[in-house]
């Protein structure tokens, strides 16, 4: 079972981003207590599980059709590159999306359901791939992440893996760094784990059993207002994860709900400076 801790202070996101330094973060605006992507959960779960298919009839119905709405589009056979389009427009992937901030991770789960609390997971993502043979984030030819982005498109999971060269079917999801194809990849500073169907001990909280390579922080409903006032005060806002004119009409709009404001006296910081003082 993943540890679990409480987190109620922009001190203490910032005290968990010092610390965790080298992980990744995603952040829930509810509890759901697990890491599986869209396409394996919820509804798209319950499909699934009459239509055997489901997952291969959105990819090929996604690429039908957004020829004729979108002119930059990737190669047919880039699957992974697909699968970052699908789930920038949020069709069910087999994507997670993780960010290398803690502070863009906990604006997601406190910007949403103000009466539910959420949560922020903290991984490590060098310890996932080890479960994976290998150390280090793949590039996007790697061959475990083709099969995991080609699989879906083929009923011989053994004869897949022998023609991409791999000794077995990779049975566990990984941890990569995609090609910066939108801003809001950019802006959001985004990672991604890929999956395959999620089965008893392959799932992140399965492989992650040390809280130094995962961890989970219950964001109180109680405290969601204020930690997203903080946010904004950092500038870490609609406006500024998502570079378009809805988000920014959000942020103005948010904005204009201060309807007075008078400056504070600064924090002294340990003390006001003195220009004779030895500097140690």
């Amino acid at each position: 079972m993943t540890n679990t801790y409480t987190l109620t202070t922009i001190e203490d996101v910032v005290e968990i981003a010092t610390t965790l330094s080298r992980g990744w973060f995603r952040g829930h605006a509810i509890t759901f207590g697990t890491l599986t992507p869209r396409i394996f959960r919820g509804e798209w779960d319950s499909i699934g599980n009459i239509r055997s298919n489901v997952e291969l009839s959105l990819i090929e119905s996604f690429k039908r059709k957004a020829p004729a709405l979108a002119t930059s589009i990737p190669k047919q056979d880039d699957h992974i590159a697909w699968f970052f389009l699908m789930q920038h427009h949020g069709a069910p992937t087999r994507l997670l999306d993780w960010t290398e901030s803690a502070l863009v991770a906990l604006y997601f789960a406190v910007s949403e359901h103000p009466t539910d609390n959420g949560e922020l997971w903290a991984m490590y993502p060098h310890e996932l791939n080890k479960h994976s043979g290998f150390y280090g984030l793949p590039l996007l030819n790697n061959p475990i992440l083709r099969y995991l982005a080609m699989e879906p498109m083929h009923t011989n999971p053994d004869k897949l893996a022998k023609e991409l060269g791999l000794d077995s079917v990779p049975k566990s999801p990984i941890a990569i760094q995609p090609a910066l194809y939108f801003p809001r990849i950019v802006t959001q500073l985004s990672t991604f784990t890929i999956h395959p169907k999620p089965k008893e001990g392959n799932t992140i909280p399965d492989l992650l059993s040390d809280k130094r390579h995962l961890v989970r922080y219950i964001v109180p409903k109680s405290s969601k207002e204020h930690l997203l006032e903080d946010l904004a005060a950092l500038r870490v806002t609609a406006r500024t994860l998502f570079p378009d004119l809805d988000h920014l009409s959000d942020t103005i709009v948010r904005d204009h709900h201060v309807v007075a404001y008078s400056p504070p006296a600064p924090p002294v910081c340990g003390g006001e400076w003195r220009s004779d003082a030895k500097e140690k």
